[in-house]
């Protein structure tokens, strides 16, 4: 009777977890350059190490009432969001999927996909959490914006040009291994364990965001799905708390 219990409520745990991955999805489907994440699950086994011929433990009948789920990973969904023409100087979309904007923070460079920049009062061009954006990826460089442009472009590769001259440029990076990346909050990336490269085209637009690419139909409907076997799993934890009771104080009290 216990393994059921033991079953169902790792059940409820699995849903749990799923409601708020779909949760943060969708409070995050007009966040700028967002990614949204898929819980992956898998079933738990035993050490099959410590006892590898566990006849009890590999029959069909243990593993049947003592499977359950647990988390095995939050995948993130790389692909892109729709562009949003601003119109805006400081607005900036990457049209190469696998390039991300540096920016200087106070834990280290981090990576982003948006680009809804502006100036702070230092003249330096910042996210706009106040994060400078910056130039150069070996030697890290912020980029100042001159109060007296009267013309400011950038090109696709990033090159900034100020009156129709080249000044800076605004530093992409891409990543050979794209599941090492790691959400850190506030739509910023961290490079786990490797090193980023310079995107050699980045593709960038100005006057464009990039939209989340979240798909907030997809996630009410996998958000309805996780509620409801939430609720499938409290009525089978209910019923076999009511059969246990059933069993001690009625069963158990018999001569």
């Amino acid at each position: 009777m216990l393994n059921g219990m033991y079953t169902a409520t790792g059940g409820l745990m699995v849903q749990q977890r799923r409601m708020d991955v779909i949760s943060n999805n969708l409070a995050n489907a007009n966040t700028k350059g967002y990614k949204a994440d898929t819980a992956v699950f898998s079933q738990y086994l035993a050490n099959a190490g410590q006892y590898p011929d566990n006849i009890i433990r590999d029959s069909l009948y243990n593993k049947t009432i003592n499977a359950t789920a647990r988390l095995d990973d939050i995948k993130t969904d790389y692909s892109m969001g729709n562009m949003q023409e601003t119109g805006r100087q400081f607005d900036f979309a990457l049209t190469n999927p696998n390039a991300y904007f540096a920016v200087d923070t106070p834990f280290g460079i981090r990576f982003t996909r948006n680009g809804d920049f502006t100036v702070d009062s230092e003249g330096e061009l910042t996210t706009q959490d106040g994060f400078k954006v910056l130039s150069n990826l070996t030697v890290p460089q912020n980029i100042p914006i001159p109060q007296n442009a009267q013309s400011l472009v950038v090109s696709e590769n990033g090159d900034l040009l100020v009156n129709g001259v080249p000044t800076m440029r605004i530093a992409t990076a891409q990543f050979e291994d794209m599941d090492k990346l790691e959400k850190v909050g506030t739509n910023l990336f961290a490079a786990v364990d490797m090193l980023p490269e310079e995107s050699e085209n980045p593709g960038i637009e100005q006057g464009f965001l990039e939209g989340s690419n979240v798909n907030p139909l997809s996630e009410m409907v996998r958000m309805i799905e996780a509620n409801r076997t939430f609720e499938t799993y409290q009525k089978v934890v209910t019923t076999i708390d009511e059969l246990n009771n059933k069993a001690v104080n009625s069963v158990g009290s018999m001569s």
